[in-house]
């Protein structure tokens, strides 16, 4: 069996001014059962099981974009929100004022749907700044009024065969720098 190994692929051209190399490598975890966490006002969930995956980055400038997919509801269909964290480092969340809590990817699930859970995806791209072994995780929010929030499933969690249930994945794709 053959196999071509290369440092760097570069077009004949060379790379646009600030440019950066291709994808290392790929890695995912999908989560395909149910998990759920107590909303707390304020105060995020410990690391959601199932939303956790680990790249070790080949190079100090490699750059790691993350990709995250899952979706929600609530006992009570309240706000909620979700972060990405690299460890214990909290990754690009808004700018608050006052009281508002700084999260990604802000949602509203429905009060008034057994049936209903929202779709969340979002992307970020983080520098972790070393070749190491780096370990993303996802935590969740909501309002206390918002009960149990719900991952992978619908606020019923009806067992008919009109209702969905669905899947939620991380994936980490590292960058040359």
């Amino acid at each position: 069996m053959s196999q071509l190994k290369v440092n760097s692929i570069v077009p004949v051209g060379g790379l646009p001014s600030g440019a950066k190399g291709g994808i290392i490598q790929v890695k995912q975890n999908i989560k395909t059962d149910v998990s759920s966490f107590n909303a707390s006002t304020g105060n995020f969930s410990s690391n959601i099981s199932g939303l956790t995956e680990t790249i070790t980055t080949q190079s100090s400038s490699s750059q790691v974009l993350i990709f995250l997919n899952t979706n929600l509801s609530t006992s009570t269909g309240q706000r909620c929100s979700f972060r990405i964290l690299r460890g214990s480092t909290v990754l690009s969340v808004g700018d608050a004022s006052s009281d508002v809590v700084r999260g990604i990817v802000p949602s509203i699930c429905p009060a008034d749907n057994d049936s209903r859970s929202v779709p969340i995806s979002m992307m970020i791209l983080d520098a972790p700044g070393s070749a190491a072994t780096h370990t993303y995780n996802v935590q969740g929010t909501g309002e206390s009024s918002a009960g149990e929030v719900f991952i992978n499933r619908t606020k019923g969690n009806n067992t008919s065969n009109t209702y969905q249930c669905g899947i939620s994945s991380i994936t980490l794709m590292e960058l040359g720098g």
